[in-house]
């Protein structure tokens, strides 16, 4: 075969293989409504037990409807017409001396609409649908404190089926991300990890010395769907993931095909290097297995089936899709009615416990429900589900002192393949298949990036570099990045490809290449 050139984006549709790459765009949020402990899906009316970052409508309370969520006078996003609500746990760092403090964002928050086509469990094509108004579902597993995945990422980039996860229990622990982010402006090379390289929040000492930059969570949704419009208490049973968590077909009694849902939180890590401590999310996980995050649709009448159908632009700029209407408020967006017992609450900190006196339980055994728990809160009713109360088997967090337990220590950077075994994990999720308890293995990370320095003030590029420009400032305790970058990538395909350690990497993680694909235009994302 000749040598020819190709673009990035052809690219990424080989490596896929059979995947159907078709269209994307990013919501981007660059403001945030709220850092409270409210929770519609898992504590309807009541107050959740563990704290989250809230972003959308502006009407959002802890008994919110799409058609509340409709009458928001903003959003923090850019879509006027969309007044979903998008939230997640916050990160917190927690210092030597037992001091609690949120770790800033670095907006804007994103939520990915990835237009990924498949087939159903029977061979037949699929059609995306929009979300319908008032959808909600749940991604991740709040008491998660440990893992089932027995090492490094399986080998998707050619996978055709069986569908042999049929609880979804292994493409949830694939489908949470922990990204180091390393822009190469410190006195090193930039070292880029793919999407959901890293299923476990790294160690702070760790963190300090390889991500200048900060960190991104990452949280993919589910995308295959039956059909009905919440999935019970856990608010999952309704969605499943496709078999490349975000890509490829859809097991049986899913055959109806969404939107996939992803979110992307940087957070300013930089900020707390050469402090001792540890990072902990707000619901009181330090290990990042129990990351999870929530959403309810509420969309202007038609706009998101309209977007659907013809927002078919790769670039994934929200601008590119004509059919929307930007705001010019949304970084000053906040929520309308804040609960009178949650107006006086510390959540930013300095302080000694998380809010909600929510316990930090390290596990390796799954959290335990307490003093707080989300789902037994209020005892009151979650919108959309008929049962009479809504007490969770999959999201709650537990008491107010700190777990003694520990997890064993995850080493950054392992060879890959490295697994050291750990305790059982405990009593499953309500939407695993029941069976005797297994033995777990803590999951450990392929190689990491090398190390690289302190932060540093970030130099301009020349032409044939990457960066143009970074301008870097705090308001109202957010820390803003804007960067501006020019970058042009030219890929030789030949007859044969020599396979290097880097190629054995993608193909082991063949879920990022679209994402590779998303980043391709329009710039560069702040990471």
């Amino acid at each position: 075969m000749p040598c020819r050139s190709v673009s990035r984006a052809a690219v990424v549709a080989l490596a896929l293989g059979n995947t159907a790459v078709d269209a994307f765009w990013r919501l981007e949020c660059p403001g945030s409504i709220g850092l409270a402990r409210i929770d519609p899906l898992m504590d309807f009316d009541g107050l959740s037990g563990h704290v989250h970052a809230l972003k959308g409508g502006s009407a959002f309370s802890a008994k919110s409807t799409a058609d509340d969520l409709l009458k928001s006078k903003c959003t923090s996003c850019g879509v006027k017409q969309d007044k979903s609500a998008y939230w997640a746990p916050p990160l917190y760092f927690k210092g030597d001396d037992g001091t609690l403090t949120v770790v800033p964002e670095k907006p804007p928050f994103k939520a990915y609409y990835e237009l990924n086509a498949g087939k159903t469990s029977d061979g037949k094509e699929q059609t995306i649908e929009a979300f319908p108004n008032g959808f909600q579902m749940i991604a991740g597993d709040n008491l998660r404190r440990n893992t089932t995945l027995s090492g490094p990422d399986p080998d998707t980039s050619g996978f055709k089926g069986p569908y042999t996860d049929k609880s979804n229990n292994e493409r949830e622990q694939l489908a949470i991300g922990f990204n180091c982010m390393n822009y190469g402006f410190h006195g090193g090379p930039k070292k880029e990890e793919p999407t959901l390289y890293r299923h476990h929040l790294p160690e702070k000492s760790w963190i300090d010395t390889n991500c200048p930059d900060g960190i991104r969570l990452e949280l993919q949704f589910p995308s295959c769907w039956n059909g009905e419009m919440d999935g019970g208490d856990g608010h999952k049973s309704h969605v499943a993931y496709p078999e490349w968590i975000n890509g490829g077909d859809c097991p049986a009694g899913f055959d109806r095909r969404l939107p996939q849902l992803m979110y992307e939180t940087i957070v300013a890590t930089d900020q707390f290097v050469g402090k001792g401590g540890k990072y902990v999310l707000g619901n009181g996980d330090p290990t990042g297995y129990g990351y999870h995050g929530d959403f309810i649709s509420a969309w202007d009448d038609g706009v998101l089936d309209k977007a659907v159908a013809e927002c078919t632009d790769q670039s994934g700029e929200m601008k590119s899709c004509s059919v929307f209407e930007f705001t010019d408020d949304s970084a000053s967006c906040t929520i309308e009615s804040m609960p009178d017992d949650l107006k006086d609450e510390n959540t930013e900190g300095p302080m000694s416990n998380l809010p909600g006196g929510c316990e930090i339980q390290s596990g390796p055994e799954r959290a335990t429900k307490g003093k707080g728990a989300s789902g037994s809160s209020s005892g009151g009713k979650s919108a959309g589900v008929s049962s009479p109360e809504n007490k969770s088997k999959d999201e709650s967090p537990a008491v107010n002192k700190e777990s003694s337990s520990s997890p064993p220590p995850v080493a950054e950077p392992q060879p890959e393949g490295n697994v050291a075994e750990s305790k059982p994990e405990g009593k499953v999720a309500a939407e695993k298949e029941d069976k005797p308890d297994e033995k777990v293995a803590e999951y450990v990370a392929p190689p990491a990036p090398t190390t690289t320095s302190p932060p540093a003030e970030a130099p301009v590029a020349d032409h044939a570099g990457n960066a143009i420009r970074t301008d870097i400032y705090t308001s109202n305790g957010i820390v803003y990045e804007n960067l501006v970058v020019v970058k042009e990538v030219t890929v030789t395909e030949g007859a044969k490809a020599k396979r290097t350690p880097e190629a054995e990497h993608v193909k082991r993680h063949g879920h990022r290449h679209e994402h590779v694909k998303r980043h391709a235009h329009g710039g560069r994302r702040l990471r």
